[in-house]
């Protein structure tokens, strides 16, 4: 049987975008962020991409 997620554990990848030279993610949390160690690994890999887009603007 299937645990029952942790209440505010992210378990999707963030999906930052660049936009006029910087790195901007749509919604993240107020708070301190929990991730799975998945979603922080594509998360990660997707921020550096997107800071080398902004860095080159786009």
């Amino acid at each position: 049987m299937r645990e029952k997620p942790e209440p505010g554990l992210i378990v999707d990848p963030l999906t930052p975008k660049a936009q006029n030279g910087r790195v901007v993610v749509k919604d993240p949390p107020e708070a301190a962020m929990k991730l799975t160690a998945d979603a922080a690994e594509v998360s990660g890999l997707r921020m550096l991409d997107a800071a080398d887009r902004a860095r080159k603007r786009d």
